[in-house]
């Protein structure tokens, strides 16, 4: 117990002269250790959603438990993949879909890990090189929660739209960047524009349907802001099957299965009242 001590305490300054000290070490060995080498690294990580939301992913989650290739490791796409297909597929699906994607499987295996994840060290992007990039420990700088309605701060995603750039940048000429940019930004426009023609479609004939037509309609809004989502998710991570197959065009379907129930009830109410109207005003089924 004493020597596990005396080992936390002198890691600072082994750390210090440039000797990581050998061994297998917890998550708060890392913190403390790194904390008093680069305070602003830990400080970024604390703010991410890796430390405030659960299951956290800490240092040991993404560099092992000890230094030896402890780097190289949390750049692989598995690391990511492990914990994030279990959170949520469609984040890892869009990715995994992506040419950058297929790049890193076919050729990863190959490539020297080491290399910061910068200046275009690498023949494609993995998840950590978009993500944690210039080893770069707050995953908020990188992406912006769906906001099918755009009610966050337009400050937020504009400055992380311009990092995005910057990252793109590293492999692909500016004006190809802001090609891109600019057809991601039109496609979420599309599709916030449906889910705004449904939401007010849902509001305007509220009165007129059933309590079946509306939990119908909103299973059918719910689906709706998921495939909006895998456009947003299809943009970012340049993936065409969630851009259309999984986005636009399962927004449209649904769109119109929501006007088709709205079609239908407005159908049955002229329906009956023009039977109504036909037996003088008597309500249906009497004389």
């Amino acid at each position: 117990m004493r020597a596990w001590l005396l080992l936390f305490a002198l890691l600072p300054a082994l750390a210090a002269a440039g000797k990581p000290p050998a061994g297998k070490f917890s998550n708060s060995e890392c913190v403390g250790c790194h904390a008093q080498r680069d305070a602003a690294l830990i400080a970024a990580w604390r703010a991410s959603s890796h430390a405030r939301t659960a299951p956290k992913a800490d240092c040991i989650a993404c560099h092992g438990n000890s230094h030896a290739g402890s780097n190289a490791r949390a750049r692989h796409d598995e690391v990511c993949i492990d914990c994030h297909e279990k959170l949520n597929r469609a984040v890892v699906h869009s990715y995994t879909t992506s040419k950058h994607a297929v790049i890193v499987k076919l050729q990863g295996n190959a490539w020297d890990w080491s290399q910061p994840l910068a200046r275009g060290n690498y023949r494609a992007p993995g998840c950590a090189y978009c993500h944690l990039h210039g080893a770069e420990h707050d995953t908020r700088l990188s992406t912006t929660p769906w906001d099918p309605f755009q009610t966050s701060v337009a400050s937020a995603q504009e400055t992380t739209l311009s990092r995005r750039q910057s990252v793109c940048g590293d492999c692909h000429a500016p004006r190809y960047v802001a090609e891109q940019t600019g057809t991601g930004e039109r496609m979420q426009k599309i599709a916030r524009m449906k889910l705004r023609e449904a939401r007010a479609a849902m509001t305007d004939y509220q009165g007129v349907l059933s309590a079946d037509d509306r939990r119908t309609i909103e299973t059918l809004f719910a689906g709706m802001q998921e495939h909006g989502r895998n456009v947003r998710l299809g943009v970012g991570h340049q993936s065409p099957d969630y851009q259309w197959w999984h986005g636009q065009p399962a927004l449209d379907g649904d769109l119109l299965r929501i006007k088709g129930v709205i079609a239908e009830r407005e159908r049955r109410v002229l329906v009956e009242r023009a039977r109504s109207a036909a037996n003088g005003g008597a309500k249906p089924g009497q004389p």
